[in-house]
Protein backbone atom coordinates (compact mmCIF):
# COMPACT_ATOMS: atom_id res chain seq x y z
CA UNK A 1 0.00 0.00 0.00
CA UNK A 2 1.35 3.40 -0.94
CA UNK A 3 2.77 5.52 1.87
CA UNK A 4 3.03 8.74 -0.16
CA UNK A 5 -0.46 10.18 -0.25
CA UNK A 6 0.65 12.93 -2.63
CA UNK A 7 0.87 10.05 -5.14
CA UNK A 8 -2.26 8.07 -4.25
CA UNK A 9 -3.34 4.78 -5.77
CA UNK A 10 -7.08 4.42 -6.41
CA UNK A 11 -9.22 1.55 -7.70
CA UNK A 12 -12.42 3.02 -9.17
CA UNK A 13 -15.30 0.62 -9.88
CA UNK A 14 -18.02 1.82 -12.27
CA UNK A 15 -21.24 -0.06 -12.95
CA UNK A 16 -22.00 -0.45 -16.66
CA UNK A 17 -25.74 -0.02 -16.00
CA UNK A 18 -26.44 2.80 -18.44
CA UNK A 19 -23.97 5.56 -19.17
CA UNK A 20 -25.11 7.91 -16.39
CA UNK A 21 -22.92 6.23 -13.74
CA UNK A 22 -19.97 6.31 -16.11
CA UNK A 23 -20.41 9.95 -17.09
CA UNK A 24 -20.49 11.24 -13.52
CA UNK A 25 -17.67 9.00 -12.31
CA UNK A 26 -15.49 9.93 -15.27
CA UNK A 27 -16.15 13.61 -14.57
CA UNK A 28 -14.92 13.19 -10.99
CA UNK A 29 -11.95 11.14 -12.21
CA UNK A 30 -11.10 13.86 -14.72
CA UNK A 31 -11.16 16.52 -11.99
CA UNK A 32 -9.11 14.30 -9.69
CA UNK A 33 -6.45 13.68 -12.34
CA UNK A 34 -6.30 17.41 -13.07
CA UNK A 35 -5.87 18.24 -9.40
CA UNK A 36 -3.51 15.34 -8.56
CA UNK A 37 -1.64 14.47 -11.78
CA UNK A 38 0.49 11.92 -9.92
CA UNK A 39 -2.49 9.72 -9.05
CA UNK A 40 -2.25 6.05 -10.04
CA UNK A 41 -5.84 5.24 -10.96
CA UNK A 42 -7.28 2.02 -12.32
CA UNK A 43 -10.86 1.87 -13.59
CA UNK A 44 -12.59 -1.47 -13.03
CA UNK A 45 -15.51 -1.87 -15.42
CA UNK A 46 -16.50 -3.20 -18.84
CA UNK A 47 -17.41 0.23 -20.17
CA UNK A 48 -16.49 0.79 -23.84
CA UNK A 49 -13.11 2.41 -24.43
CA UNK A 50 -14.59 5.20 -26.56
CA UNK A 51 -16.70 6.43 -23.63
CA UNK A 52 -13.71 6.57 -21.29
CA UNK A 53 -11.44 8.26 -23.84
CA UNK A 54 -14.17 10.73 -24.78
CA UNK A 55 -14.38 12.01 -21.21
CA UNK A 56 -10.76 11.76 -20.08
CA UNK A 57 -8.99 12.55 -23.35
CA UNK A 58 -6.92 9.39 -22.87
CA UNK A 59 -7.32 5.75 -21.86
CA UNK A 60 -6.02 5.15 -18.33
CA UNK A 61 -5.38 1.77 -16.77
CA UNK A 62 -8.60 -0.22 -17.19
CA UNK A 63 -9.28 -3.66 -15.70
CA UNK A 64 -12.04 -5.32 -17.65
CA UNK A 65 -14.40 -6.80 -15.11
CA UNK A 66 -18.09 -6.52 -14.29
CA UNK A 67 -19.06 -6.90 -10.64
CA UNK A 68 -22.74 -6.07 -10.71
CA UNK A 69 -25.74 -6.84 -12.84
CA UNK A 70 -27.73 -3.65 -12.60
CA UNK A 71 -30.81 -4.43 -14.67
CA UNK A 72 -31.00 -6.76 -17.65
CA UNK A 73 -32.80 -5.02 -20.52
CA UNK A 74 -35.27 -6.62 -22.91
CA UNK A 75 -34.83 -3.62 -25.17
CA UNK A 76 -34.08 0.08 -24.85
CA UNK A 77 -37.28 0.76 -22.86
CA UNK A 78 -38.06 -2.45 -20.96
CA UNK A 79 -36.37 -4.45 -18.19
CA UNK A 80 -36.28 -8.24 -17.88
CA UNK A 81 -36.84 -8.79 -14.16
CA UNK A 82 -36.60 -12.59 -14.32
CA UNK A 83 -33.30 -12.45 -16.18
CA UNK A 84 -32.01 -9.81 -13.75
CA UNK A 85 -32.85 -11.96 -10.74
CA UNK A 86 -31.46 -15.22 -12.11
CA UNK A 87 -28.25 -13.54 -13.26
CA UNK A 88 -27.86 -11.95 -9.84
CA UNK A 89 -28.43 -15.34 -8.17
CA UNK A 90 -25.66 -16.82 -10.31
CA UNK A 91 -23.32 -13.99 -9.30
CA UNK A 92 -24.17 -14.54 -5.63
CA UNK A 93 -23.11 -18.19 -5.85
CA UNK A 94 -19.64 -16.91 -6.78
CA UNK A 95 -19.47 -14.42 -3.92
CA UNK A 96 -16.45 -15.84 -2.07
CA UNK A 97 -14.39 -16.28 -5.23
CA UNK A 98 -15.22 -12.81 -6.52
CA UNK A 99 -14.47 -11.09 -3.22
CA UNK A 100 -11.16 -12.94 -2.82
CA UNK A 101 -10.17 -12.03 -6.37
CA UNK A 102 -10.91 -8.36 -5.77
CA UNK A 103 -9.12 -8.39 -2.41
CA UNK A 104 -5.98 -9.76 -4.11
CA UNK A 105 -6.29 -7.19 -6.88
CA UNK A 106 -6.58 -4.30 -4.42
CA UNK A 107 -3.59 -5.50 -2.40
CA UNK A 108 -1.43 -6.14 -5.47
CA UNK A 109 -2.37 -2.75 -6.87
CA UNK A 110 -1.39 -1.15 -3.56
CA UNK A 111 -4.68 0.73 -3.48
CA UNK A 112 -4.98 3.46 -0.86
CA UNK A 113 -8.74 3.72 -1.37
CA UNK A 114 -11.51 2.01 -3.34
CA UNK A 115 -14.30 4.05 -4.94
CA UNK A 116 -17.45 2.42 -6.30
CA UNK A 117 -20.35 3.85 -8.32
CA UNK A 118 -22.24 1.94 -7.06
CA UNK A 119 -21.49 -1.80 -7.22
CA UNK A 120 -21.71 -3.44 -3.79
CA UNK A 121 -19.26 -6.37 -4.14
CA UNK A 122 -16.20 -4.07 -4.11
CA UNK A 123 -17.11 -2.99 -0.55
CA UNK A 124 -16.79 -6.60 0.62
CA UNK A 125 -13.36 -6.75 -1.03
CA UNK A 126 -12.15 -3.39 0.32
CA UNK A 127 -13.20 -4.45 3.82
CA UNK A 128 -11.20 -7.68 3.57
CA UNK A 129 -8.23 -5.80 2.12
CA UNK A 130 -8.31 -3.30 4.98
CA UNK A 131 -8.66 -0.17 2.86
CA UNK A 132 -11.37 2.52 2.90
CA UNK A 133 -14.33 1.97 0.60
CA UNK A 134 -16.06 5.09 -0.71
CA UNK A 135 -19.35 4.98 -2.58
CA UNK A 136 -20.68 7.57 -4.98
CA UNK A 137 -24.23 7.53 -6.26
CA UNK A 138 -27.85 8.51 -5.89
CA UNK A 139 -29.17 5.06 -5.00
CA UNK A 140 -28.08 1.63 -3.84
CA UNK A 141 -29.12 -1.55 -5.61
CA UNK A 142 -30.87 -3.02 -2.57
CA UNK A 143 -33.33 -0.10 -2.74
CA UNK A 144 -33.94 -0.74 -6.44
CA UNK A 145 -34.44 -4.49 -6.03
CA UNK A 146 -36.64 -4.06 -2.94
CA UNK A 147 -39.36 -2.59 -5.16
CA UNK A 148 -39.75 -6.02 -6.82
CA UNK A 149 -39.95 -8.17 -3.67
CA UNK A 150 -43.71 -7.69 -3.15
CA UNK A 151 -44.45 -9.85 -6.17
CA UNK A 152 -41.51 -12.24 -5.84
CA UNK A 153 -39.98 -13.21 -2.48
CA UNK A 154 -36.97 -14.74 -4.24
CA UNK A 155 -35.53 -11.21 -4.28
CA UNK A 156 -35.19 -11.21 -0.45
CA UNK A 157 -31.80 -12.97 -0.06
CA UNK A 158 -30.39 -10.97 -2.96
CA UNK A 159 -31.46 -7.70 -1.34
CA UNK A 160 -29.80 -8.73 1.93
CA UNK A 161 -26.65 -9.65 0.02
CA UNK A 162 -26.53 -6.18 -1.52
CA UNK A 163 -27.12 -4.54 1.86
CA UNK A 164 -24.30 -6.52 3.41
CA UNK A 165 -21.89 -4.89 0.97
CA UNK A 166 -23.24 -1.37 1.41
CA UNK A 167 -23.01 -1.68 5.21
CA UNK A 168 -19.24 -1.91 4.73
CA UNK A 169 -19.17 1.40 2.83
CA UNK A 170 -17.06 3.81 4.91
CA UNK A 171 -18.49 6.91 3.24
CA UNK A 172 -21.21 7.41 0.64
CA UNK A 173 -20.99 10.58 -1.42
CA UNK A 174 -24.72 10.90 -2.03
CA UNK A 175 -25.71 12.81 -5.12
CA UNK A 176 -28.88 14.88 -5.56
CA UNK A 177 -32.05 13.21 -6.89
CA UNK A 178 -31.37 10.28 -4.60
CA UNK A 179 -33.42 7.37 -3.38
CA UNK A 180 -33.09 5.51 -0.08
CA UNK A 181 -29.38 4.98 0.62
CA UNK A 182 -29.81 4.08 4.30
CA UNK A 183 -27.92 0.79 3.94
CA UNK A 184 -24.74 2.88 3.94
CA UNK A 185 -23.89 3.78 7.55
CA UNK A 186 -22.22 7.11 6.76
CA UNK A 187 -23.54 9.53 4.16
CA UNK A 188 -22.38 12.94 2.99
CA UNK A 189 -24.57 14.85 0.54
CA UNK A 190 -22.73 16.51 -2.35
CA UNK A 191 -23.92 18.87 -5.11
CA UNK A 192 -24.76 17.70 -8.61
CA UNK A 193 -21.87 16.25 -10.59
CA UNK A 194 -22.39 17.87 -13.96
CA UNK A 195 -20.36 18.60 -17.04
CA UNK A 196 -20.31 22.14 -18.35
CA UNK A 197 -20.24 23.18 -22.01
CA UNK A 198 -16.93 24.50 -23.31
CA UNK A 199 -18.58 26.31 -26.24
CA UNK A 200 -21.43 28.75 -26.57
CA UNK A 201 -24.74 27.57 -27.97
CA UNK A 202 -24.13 29.55 -31.17
CA UNK A 203 -20.68 28.02 -31.66
CA UNK A 204 -21.97 24.51 -31.12
CA UNK A 205 -24.91 24.93 -33.50
CA UNK A 206 -22.55 26.25 -36.16
CA UNK A 207 -20.35 23.16 -35.85
CA UNK A 208 -23.43 20.93 -35.92
CA UNK A 209 -24.67 22.64 -39.09
CA UNK A 210 -27.99 23.66 -37.54
CA UNK A 211 -29.76 26.19 -39.72
CA UNK A 212 -30.79 29.35 -37.89
CA UNK A 213 -34.55 28.83 -38.25
CA UNK A 214 -34.55 25.06 -37.84
CA UNK A 215 -35.20 23.31 -34.55
CA UNK A 216 -32.68 20.72 -33.39
CA UNK A 217 -33.36 17.75 -31.11
CA UNK A 218 -30.92 15.24 -29.65
CA UNK A 219 -32.06 11.60 -29.46
CA UNK A 220 -30.24 10.43 -26.35
CA UNK A 221 -30.22 6.67 -25.72
CA UNK A 222 -27.50 4.09 -25.27
CA UNK A 223 -29.59 1.67 -27.34
CA UNK A 224 -32.64 2.29 -29.51
CA UNK A 225 -34.40 0.72 -32.47
CA UNK A 226 -36.92 2.67 -34.56
CA UNK A 227 -38.54 0.82 -37.45
CA UNK A 228 -38.88 2.13 -41.00
CA UNK A 229 -42.40 3.48 -40.51
CA UNK A 230 -41.27 5.50 -37.48
CA UNK A 231 -38.30 6.95 -39.36
CA UNK A 232 -40.46 7.91 -42.34
CA UNK A 233 -42.85 9.68 -39.98
CA UNK A 234 -39.97 11.66 -38.46
CA UNK A 235 -38.92 12.67 -41.98
CA UNK A 236 -42.24 14.44 -42.40
CA UNK A 237 -41.19 16.84 -39.60
CA UNK A 238 -39.01 18.64 -42.12
CA UNK A 239 -38.46 21.72 -39.94
CA UNK A 240 -36.80 19.56 -37.29
CA UNK A 241 -33.29 18.15 -37.28
CA UNK A 242 -32.72 15.00 -35.19
CA UNK A 243 -29.19 14.35 -33.98
CA UNK A 244 -27.76 11.15 -32.51
CA UNK A 245 -24.45 9.61 -31.48
CA UNK A 246 -23.02 6.12 -31.47
CA UNK A 247 -23.93 3.48 -30.66
CA UNK A 248 -27.17 4.74 -32.27
CA UNK A 249 -27.40 4.35 -36.04
CA UNK A 250 -30.31 5.68 -38.12
CA UNK A 251 -30.89 6.47 -41.79
CA UNK A 252 -33.52 9.14 -42.45
CA UNK A 253 -33.45 12.46 -44.26
CA UNK A 254 -33.51 14.83 -41.28
CA UNK A 255 -31.41 12.61 -39.04
CA UNK A 256 -27.71 13.37 -38.54
CA UNK A 257 -24.89 11.62 -36.67
CA UNK A 258 -22.67 13.86 -34.56
CA UNK A 259 -19.81 11.36 -34.39
CA UNK A 260 -16.44 12.83 -35.25
CA UNK A 261 -17.36 16.44 -34.52
CA UNK A 262 -15.17 18.51 -32.19
CA UNK A 263 -17.89 18.82 -29.59
CA UNK A 264 -18.41 17.28 -26.19
CA UNK A 265 -21.75 15.64 -25.52
CA UNK A 266 -22.75 18.39 -23.11
CA UNK A 267 -21.85 20.99 -25.78
CA UNK A 268 -24.40 19.28 -28.01
CA UNK A 269 -27.01 19.08 -25.24
CA UNK A 270 -26.59 22.79 -24.56
CA UNK A 271 -27.17 23.63 -28.23
CA UNK A 272 -30.45 21.73 -28.53
CA UNK A 273 -34.01 22.98 -28.50
CA UNK A 274 -34.80 19.82 -26.53
CA UNK A 275 -33.44 16.37 -25.75
CA UNK A 276 -35.59 13.32 -26.49
CA UNK A 277 -34.76 10.55 -24.04
CA UNK A 278 -35.80 8.28 -21.21
CA UNK A 279 -34.86 9.82 -17.84
CA UNK A 280 -31.43 8.66 -16.69
CA UNK A 281 -29.10 10.36 -14.26
CA UNK A 282 -26.48 11.38 -16.82
CA UNK A 283 -28.73 13.03 -19.37
CA UNK A 284 -30.88 14.69 -16.69
CA UNK A 285 -27.71 16.16 -15.16
CA UNK A 286 -26.55 17.45 -18.56
CA UNK A 287 -29.93 19.09 -19.17
CA UNK A 288 -29.93 20.65 -15.70
CA UNK A 289 -26.43 22.00 -16.31
CA UNK A 290 -27.47 23.59 -19.61
CA UNK A 291 -31.15 24.37 -18.98
CA UNK A 292 -32.14 22.27 -22.00
CA UNK A 293 -35.82 21.16 -22.20
CA UNK A 294 -36.61 17.44 -22.14
CA UNK A 295 -39.10 15.30 -24.03
CA UNK A 296 -39.17 12.06 -22.08
CA UNK A 297 -40.73 8.63 -22.39
CA UNK A 298 -41.17 5.60 -20.14
CA UNK A 299 -38.36 3.59 -18.65
CA UNK A 300 -40.05 0.56 -17.14
CA UNK A 301 -40.48 -0.26 -13.43
CA UNK A 302 -37.46 1.51 -11.93
CA UNK A 303 -37.77 3.49 -8.66
CA UNK A 304 -35.29 6.18 -9.73
CA UNK A 305 -37.59 7.21 -12.60
CA UNK A 306 -40.16 9.05 -10.48
CA UNK A 307 -37.46 10.95 -8.59
CA UNK A 308 -35.75 12.09 -11.78
CA UNK A 309 -39.05 13.14 -13.39
CA UNK A 310 -40.00 15.14 -10.30
CA UNK A 311 -36.71 17.08 -10.40
CA UNK A 312 -36.92 17.55 -14.17
CA UNK A 313 -40.35 19.12 -13.83
CA UNK A 314 -39.16 21.27 -10.97
CA UNK A 315 -36.30 22.86 -12.93
CA UNK A 316 -36.89 22.35 -16.68
CA UNK A 317 -39.49 22.54 -19.41
CA UNK A 318 -40.62 18.94 -19.91
CA UNK A 319 -43.20 17.08 -21.99
CA UNK A 320 -44.10 13.41 -21.59
CA UNK A 321 -44.21 11.19 -24.71
CA UNK A 322 -45.86 7.79 -24.28
CA UNK A 323 -43.77 4.77 -25.21
CA UNK A 324 -46.35 3.83 -27.84
CA UNK A 325 -46.14 7.21 -29.58
CA UNK A 326 -42.39 7.24 -29.13
CA UNK A 327 -41.92 3.91 -30.91
CA UNK A 328 -44.31 4.97 -33.71
CA UNK A 329 -42.35 8.18 -34.33
CA UNK A 330 -45.43 10.21 -33.38
CA UNK A 331 -43.43 13.05 -31.86
CA UNK A 332 -45.11 16.04 -33.55
CA UNK A 333 -47.45 17.14 -30.75
CA UNK A 334 -44.83 16.91 -28.01
CA UNK A 335 -42.36 18.92 -30.10
CA UNK A 336 -45.04 21.58 -30.61
CA UNK A 337 -45.73 21.67 -26.87
CA UNK A 338 -42.09 22.08 -25.91
CA UNK A 339 -41.61 24.83 -28.51
CA UNK A 340 -44.51 26.79 -27.04
CA UNK A 341 -43.14 26.91 -23.49
CA UNK A 342 -41.43 30.07 -22.18
CA UNK A 343 -37.72 29.67 -21.31
CA UNK A 344 -36.76 28.73 -17.76
CA UNK A 345 -33.54 29.39 -15.85
CA UNK A 346 -31.98 26.62 -13.75
CA UNK A 347 -30.32 27.71 -10.52
CA UNK A 348 -28.46 24.98 -8.66
CA UNK A 349 -24.93 24.06 -7.62
CA UNK A 350 -23.00 22.11 -10.24
CA UNK A 351 -19.65 21.69 -8.46
CA UNK A 352 -20.25 18.18 -7.14
CA UNK A 353 -17.18 16.79 -8.93
CA UNK A 354 -14.84 19.18 -7.12
CA UNK A 355 -16.56 18.50 -3.80
CA UNK A 356 -16.19 14.73 -4.31
CA UNK A 357 -12.49 15.12 -5.13
CA UNK A 358 -11.98 17.12 -1.94
CA UNK A 359 -13.73 14.50 0.21
CA UNK A 360 -11.73 11.64 -1.33
CA UNK A 361 -8.53 13.59 -0.69
CA UNK A 362 -9.64 14.13 2.91
CA UNK A 363 -10.06 10.38 3.22
CA UNK A 364 -6.61 9.77 1.77
CA UNK A 365 -5.03 12.37 4.03
CA UNK A 366 -6.69 10.89 7.09
CA UNK A 367 -6.33 7.23 6.04
CA UNK A 368 -9.77 6.65 7.50
CA UNK A 369 -10.16 3.51 9.61
CA UNK A 370 -6.84 2.06 8.39
CA UNK A 371 -4.11 4.54 9.35
CA UNK A 372 -5.89 7.00 11.62
CA UNK A 373 -8.49 4.61 13.04
CA UNK A 374 -11.27 7.12 12.40
CA UNK A 375 -13.93 4.52 11.62
CA UNK A 376 -12.62 1.66 13.76
CA UNK A 377 -9.33 -0.19 13.36
CA UNK A 378 -8.89 -3.48 11.55
CA UNK A 379 -6.59 -6.42 11.89
CA UNK A 380 -4.21 -7.72 9.22
CA UNK A 381 -6.99 -9.67 7.54
CA UNK A 382 -9.02 -6.49 7.09
CA UNK A 383 -11.75 -7.32 9.62
CA UNK A 384 -13.28 -4.58 11.74
CA UNK A 385 -12.70 -4.63 15.47
CA UNK A 386 -14.35 -2.55 18.16
CA UNK A 387 -12.44 -1.38 21.18
CA UNK A 388 -9.00 -1.21 19.55
CA UNK A 389 -7.03 1.91 20.39
CA UNK A 390 -6.51 4.14 17.34
CA UNK A 391 -2.92 5.02 16.60
CA UNK A 392 -3.15 8.81 16.41
CA UNK A 393 -0.19 11.16 16.64
CA UNK A 394 -2.52 14.06 17.52
CA UNK A 395 -5.57 12.68 19.33
CA UNK A 396 -8.81 14.62 19.21
CA UNK A 397 -9.85 16.00 22.59
CA UNK A 398 -13.64 15.91 22.98
CA UNK A 399 -15.17 18.57 25.28
CA UNK A 400 -17.71 17.05 27.63
CA UNK A 401 -20.38 19.76 27.63
CA UNK A 402 -24.01 19.74 26.56
CA UNK A 403 -23.04 21.02 23.11
CA UNK A 404 -20.23 20.47 20.63
CA UNK A 405 -19.21 22.62 17.66
CA UNK A 406 -17.92 20.53 14.74
CA UNK A 407 -16.58 23.41 12.67
CA UNK A 408 -13.00 22.98 13.90
CA UNK A 409 -12.79 19.25 13.14
CA UNK A 410 -11.91 17.44 9.93
CA UNK A 411 -14.73 15.56 8.18
CA UNK A 412 -12.62 12.40 8.44
CA UNK A 413 -12.77 12.65 12.26
CA UNK A 414 -16.49 13.31 12.71
CA UNK A 415 -17.76 9.77 13.13
CA UNK A 416 -15.34 8.72 15.88
CA UNK A 417 -15.54 12.18 17.42
CA UNK A 418 -19.30 11.84 17.85
CA UNK A 419 -18.95 8.28 19.17
CA UNK A 420 -16.61 9.48 21.91
CA UNK A 421 -18.56 12.65 22.65
CA UNK A 422 -21.97 10.94 22.92
CA UNK A 423 -20.61 8.27 25.23
CA UNK A 424 -18.93 10.86 27.44
CA UNK A 425 -22.01 13.11 27.45
CA UNK A 426 -24.25 10.24 28.49
CA UNK A 427 -21.86 9.21 31.26
CA UNK A 428 -21.90 12.79 32.53
CA UNK A 429 -25.69 12.61 32.76
CA UNK A 430 -26.78 14.82 29.88
CA UNK A 431 -30.22 13.86 28.58
CA UNK A 432 -29.97 16.04 25.48
CA UNK A 433 -27.00 17.50 23.60
CA UNK A 434 -26.71 20.11 20.85
CA UNK A 435 -24.45 19.30 17.89
CA UNK A 436 -23.49 22.40 15.93
CA UNK A 437 -22.70 21.57 12.30
CA UNK A 438 -23.59 24.85 10.61
CA UNK A 439 -25.78 25.37 7.56
CA UNK A 440 -23.47 25.71 4.56
CA UNK A 441 -24.28 23.16 1.83
CA UNK A 442 -26.00 20.83 4.31
CA UNK A 443 -23.39 18.09 3.79
CA UNK A 444 -22.12 18.09 7.39
CA UNK A 445 -25.68 18.19 8.75
CA UNK A 446 -26.56 15.15 6.63
CA UNK A 447 -23.47 13.31 7.84
CA UNK A 448 -24.25 14.06 11.48
CA UNK A 449 -27.89 13.03 11.22
CA UNK A 450 -26.96 9.85 9.35
CA UNK A 451 -24.67 8.90 12.26
CA UNK A 452 -27.31 9.79 14.89
CA UNK A 453 -29.99 7.82 13.06
CA UNK A 454 -28.12 4.55 13.69
CA UNK A 455 -26.30 5.36 16.92
CA UNK A 456 -27.15 3.01 19.81
CA UNK A 457 -26.91 5.81 22.41
CA UNK A 458 -29.40 8.09 20.64
CA UNK A 459 -33.13 7.80 21.32
CA UNK A 460 -34.16 10.55 18.87
CA UNK A 461 -32.96 13.73 17.26
CA UNK A 462 -34.39 16.83 15.65
CA UNK A 463 -33.23 20.12 14.22
CA UNK A 464 -32.78 22.84 16.81
CA UNK A 465 -35.27 25.66 17.06
CA UNK A 466 -34.31 29.19 15.99
CA UNK A 467 -32.58 30.32 19.21
CA UNK A 468 -30.75 26.99 19.36
CA UNK A 469 -29.21 27.37 15.94
CA UNK A 470 -32.07 26.43 13.61
CA UNK A 471 -31.09 23.84 11.03
CA UNK A 472 -27.47 24.76 11.70
CA UNK A 473 -27.63 22.53 14.80
CA UNK A 474 -29.20 19.20 15.73
CA UNK A 475 -30.56 18.24 19.17
CA UNK A 476 -30.02 14.60 20.14
CA UNK A 477 -31.85 12.91 23.02
CA UNK A 478 -29.66 10.27 24.68
CA UNK A 479 -30.52 6.97 26.30
CA UNK A 480 -29.91 7.13 30.07
CA UNK A 481 -26.66 5.61 31.29
CA UNK A 482 -26.92 2.28 33.07
CA UNK A 483 -26.21 2.59 36.77
CA UNK A 484 -24.82 -0.17 39.00
CA UNK A 485 -26.10 -0.47 42.55
CA UNK A 486 -28.80 -1.90 44.83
Amino acid sequence: MSENYDHPTIAWYITPHGFGHAVRSLEVIHRFMSRVPEVRLTIVSDLPDFLIEQHLGMLPSVRRKRLDIGMVQKDSLRFDLDATRTTLEKLRRSHDRLVDEEKRFLLELGADVMVSDIAFIPFYAADRAGIPGIGMGNFTWDWIYASYRDTDERWDPLIEWCRGGYRLCDLLLRLPMHGDCSSCPRITDVPLVARKPSRTRRESRAILGCEKNRKAYLISFSELHLDESALRRLERMDNALFLFKRPLRFDFANGRSIDGLELSYVDVVGAMDAVITKPGYGIVSDCLATGTPMIYTDRGPFPEYDILVREMKRHLNTVYLSSEDFCRGAWESTVEQIEGMPPRTVSMRLDGADVCVGLILDCLAGREDVKAGTVGSRDGAGRRHAGMEPDLESPVVVPVEDSIDLHTYRPADIRDLLDDYLEAAREKGFEQVRIIHGKGTGALRAMVQSILRRHPLVLSFREADGPGGGWGATLATLRPAERNGC
